[in-house]
């Protein structure tokens, strides 16, 4: 009788979720963190999303706009066919990065529209066929390094 009543009661609490790191302080690691990017996919996602915009919501005022959006910069004529995209959700960067998280990266596992590869440690440029090295490296590598080289460590798990 305990048994099936820890049972039922197991099985109407909705689930915890975990909590980013206590000491972590930084906003963009925090809602990266309830989008569902965790522990090393936070911290890659930290670094992409600090190369892409600087942690800015970027829209078409933005002195520098190439058709992209948001704190992820997502390319309005790649992907405004999408059944997920919109205009709202991509300016809203709690929004955009869950729907980064679930449609854009498998969940945290693949950073190739980036230019990175599955676990951030290298580049992937397949989707940048047609820029030199030097961009690669200078507009895509060097950036990220530096934005992974930023990240709170407070924000670390």
């Amino acid at each position: 009788m305990l048994a099936e009543l820890a049972l039922a009661t197991a099985l109407t609490l909705p689930p915890k979720t975990p909590k980013p790191p206590a000491r972590c302080q930084d906003k963009t690691a925090q809602m990266l963190w309830h989008a569902g990017f965790r522990g090393e996919r936070n911290h890659i996602a930290w670094a992409i999303t600090w190369r892409e915009s600087k942690h800015q919501n970027l829209d078409e005022s933005s002195p520098w706009y190439s058709g992209a959006l948001g704190l992820w910069q997502i390319q309005t004529s790649a992907h405004s066919g999408k059944t997920w995209w919109s205009r709202d959700a991509m300016l809203n960067p709690a929004r955009q990065s869950r729907i980064v998280y679930r449609h854009m990266t498998n969940r945290g596992k693949s950073w190739q529209p980036w230019g990175l590869n599955r676990n951030g440690t290298g580049l992937d440029v397949t989707q940048y066929g047609g820029w030199s090295t030097w961009q690669h490296m200078n507009w895509i590598w060097y950036p990220y390094q530096q934005g992974r080289a930023l990240y709170p460590k407070a924000c670390a798990r």
